[in-house]
């Protein structure tokens, strides 16, 4: 979604799911949340949410039924902002394996999808709980932090443009093979395989949210070449792009939600 700059303020009758793709200020009912890229809110249901951000920027978001007063047995207790850091790409894969089981919750694979979707979640949950129990791993370099950061920082700004891991590394002050180890250590990935999973995160955006040609997407991600973005898309989504759009034309309507 897009989230408008300025203050808007939500109020829903579900748990909401937010991983921010920018910074800002972000109240959850008195409780004051200063907002990162790559952060993870937890907003309950009934509670009074209130954005306030200095522009527009976008974010992943899931909607789901709070716990019923009368389910049995023990309930998780998730902390209501997560500073995930090197974990953000791996929360981001967990999401977008929630969205795209529903999104087609829909038709004959409906029930099928939906448990799907359940399950996703459960284990997406689950996984957030784990990494709030988990103990900060000791003797981190703080030099080292910066850098990556500065490096995701630069990967945001340039998805739109070839990158090279040494132009990358040089931009932060350190060498191409130290960067291209620190970064597979802290995300679990390659930089090359992150910054593909970035780019076609972007794409899914812009095929449901904007009317442009698949190709002008694709130029759009930094992959200008229609078979190779094609292909990458297939490799990351498990589809071409035309058929992830189209899959926004057969929803039903009474499905989508329009509140953040």
């Amino acid at each position: 979604m897009t989230v408008p700059g300025c203050n808007r303020t939500y109020h829903a009758r579900t748990v909401a799911l937010h991983l921010h793709d920018y910074a800002g200020e972000l109240w959850i009912g008195r409780h004051l949340y200063h907002l990162q890229p790559g952060d993870l809110t937890l907003s309950p249901n009934n509670v009074l949410s209130r954005y306030a951000l200095p522009q527009s920027g976008t974010h992943l978001c899931t909607h789901f039924a709070p716990p019923s007063s009368t389910q049995r047995g023990p309930s998780l207790r998730l902390p209501l902002h997560f500073r995930l850091g090197s974990h953000s790409a791996a929360a981001r894969e967990r999401f977008w394996r929630v969205i795209d089981h529903a999104r087609l919750a829909h038709g004959k694979a409906a029930a099928a999808s939906e448990a799907a979707a359940s399950a996703s979640l459960q284990e997406f949950l689950l996984w957030l709980h784990l990494h709030g129990r988990r103990p900060a791993a000791p003797g981190k370099s703080s030099l080292a932090e910066e850098a990556l950061a500065k490096l995701h920082r630069a990967i945001e700004m340039h998805l739109d443009k070839p990158m090279l891991i040494s132009e990358l590394a040089a931009g932060v002050g350190l060498s191409s093979d130290y960067v291209a180890r620190l970064f597979a250590q802290r995300q679990g990935m390659t930089v090359q395989h992150y910054v593909l999973q970035r780019r076609i995160e972007l794409a899914r955006h812009l095929l449901l949210s904007s009317d442009l040609l698949v190709s002008e997407i694709g130029r759009e991600v930094g992959l200008p070449d229609p078979q190779y973005f094609n292909k990458q898309f297939r490799r990351v989504a498990g589809q071409s792009p035309l058929a992830y759009r189209r899959q926004k034309e057969r929803r039903p309507q009474h499905s989508r939600r329009s509140s953040a």
